[in-house]
């Protein structure tokens, strides 16, 4: 299975924040989630976004994953600005641009691993019935579970049910997968599994844009991005990171 993705615009952004800002009223109140917020991630790039709880990094990749608009300012993504567009668009961006990686794998339980994989094809017309099959299998090959497709989750351990969630991200060949503290639930030694395997596929050309407040899982990014506050504070690049992949 190839790992490339082409879904960036000409620049090779496959994301681009300019000034967003997010504004939810709570009653009579407004509260300001994101303030001001300006980013790019390049396609190929494994992004960290860091911060404590209400810092408004959730509400980041809400918006980067095309499951909310923002109040004002530009979000591109794959070169597309999904601030004013319709519903069914928005659906449409998410379906074939935007790959999800949950804490709580997320899997419908009442079907095979592979049924769970071949599900997101069939919102799309991308592929043909023959093609999702071979699709979903070599996806699940490609994520180390060739031999457990067959099973349900509750056959599956934690790590591979995330790794099934992974394969399911992966369907329609995304231009970014989007990972939501996709560790949180796992034991050491099996998260740390997840992270090499998400180095694996960047490694591969894959964009992953990673949500944590572990430091620890964040090292593993190329670069990290710290929110608080609904601002960007800083960026921090992992020259270790990137001079062991180069």
């Amino acid at each position: 299975m190839s790992a490339t993705t082409t879904n960036s615009n000409g620049n090779g952004m496959v994301v681009e924040a300019k000034d967003v800002t997010k504004v939810y009223q709570m009653g009579r109140v407004e509260v300001r989630a994101l303030d001001g917020v300006s980013l790019v991630i390049k396609q190929s790039e494994f992004v960290a976004i860091m911060g404590p709880s209400g810092s408004g990094k959730s509400t980041l990749l809400n918006l980067i994953g095309c499951l909310d608009r923002p109040t004002t300012g530009e979000l591109h993504i794959a070169g597309t600005d999904i601030a004013k567009l319709s519903d069914r668009k928005l659906a449409q961006i998410r379906g074939k641009q935007i790959g999800f990686v949950f804490q709580t794998f997320n899997l419908i339980p009442r079907i095979s691993a592979l049924q769970n994989v071949l599900l997101p094809m069939s919102f799309v017309n991308t592929f043909s019935p023959s093609e999702r099959v071979k699709r979903a299998q070599q996806i699940l090959d490609t994520v180390g579970l060739g031999q457990r497709m067959k099973h349900f989750p509750n056959e599956l351990s934690g790590g591979e049910r995330q790794r099934v969630a992974i394969a399911r991200a992966l369907a329609n060949n995304p231009s970014v997968i989007l990972a939501d503290e996709p560790t949180g639930n796992l034991d050491t030694k099996t998260g740390r599994s997840i992270l090499e395997l998400f180095k694996s596929l960047n490694q591969q050309g894959r964009t992953i844009v990673l949500v944590t407040h572990d430091p620890n899982v964040a090292a593993n990014a190329d670069r990290i991005v710290h929110v608080m506050d609904g601002r960007i504070q800083d960026e921090t690049f992992n020259h270790a990171v990137t001079v062991a992949r180069s």
